[in-house]
């Protein structure tokens, strides 16, 4: 028998034992998964670095939000997914390629929906989920860039991972979200404290400038 890096798209949706199947569909995602759930940590243990738990409890207040795109994206992604693979299976190539349009397209509005909500409702939403006075401003600025910002590529991202797989290209759909996983750890603490480092190293003399010229 093929290994699961042999294996194409039409033996495993045609041919291969469900047992097998489900191993070379399973493997991949849940590892992808995996690093998802890494990469979400990623940014409350960098924040934490600030040693401002007011920071902290920001981020974590738009947890709750942050998961709501994720069940946007599924709504799109895994139910689509799903009906494109009984689709395959059936050889009903054509219509699969329509629902893949379909849910791409259904994805992009209700993320680009969503996102605008938040912004144009951030402060009750904000006051519902529980910011303070200590906390609003953070959570709001994090809000700002993973949400109203965000929100569309993330949703996207989830999405178009489902529909490869749901084409029996669960590896490949892995790879990609381990990829944006370690991407994303890695460039965190280069946009978070770099810029910060170059403001408080800067030279004496340009902000003696810049402060005679205000």
């Amino acid at each position: 028998m093929k290994s699961s890096g042999q294996l194409n798209q039409k033996e495993i949706f045609e041919s291969l034992p469900v047992p097998a199947a489900l191993r070379a569909m399973a493997v991949p995602a849940v590892i992808s998964q995996l690093i998802v759930l890494i990469y979400n940590m990623a940014d409350t243990f960098y924040v934490g670095q600030t040693d401002n738990p007011y920071m902290v409890a920001g981020t974590s207040l738009i947890l709750p939000v942050f998961n709501i795109t994720l069940c946007l994206a599924g709504l799109a992604g895994v139910g689509g997914g799903a009906l494109i693979s009984r689709l395959l299976g059936q050889n009903r190539e054509d219509e699969a390629r329509r629902v893949s349009v379909f849910a791409i397209y259904l994805a992009l509005l209700v993320a680009a929906a969503f996102s605008l909500g938040m912004g144009i409702f951030m402060e009750p939403v904000l006051g519902l989920l529980g910011a303070g006075e200590n906390t609003y401003r953070y959570a709001r600025q994090y809000a700002l860039c993973v949400i109203v910002l965000g929100g569309i590529p993330t949703v996207l991202s989830n999405v178009l991972s489902n529909l490869i797989r749901s084409i029996g290209r669960s590896k490949e759909a892995g790879n990609g979200i381990v990829l944006g996983g370690l991407l994303n750890i890695a460039l965190d603490p280069l946009f978070m404290f770099v810029p910060t480092m170059i403001w408080l190293w800067r030279p004496s003399g340009l902000s003696s400038k810049w402060s005679g010229s205000l």
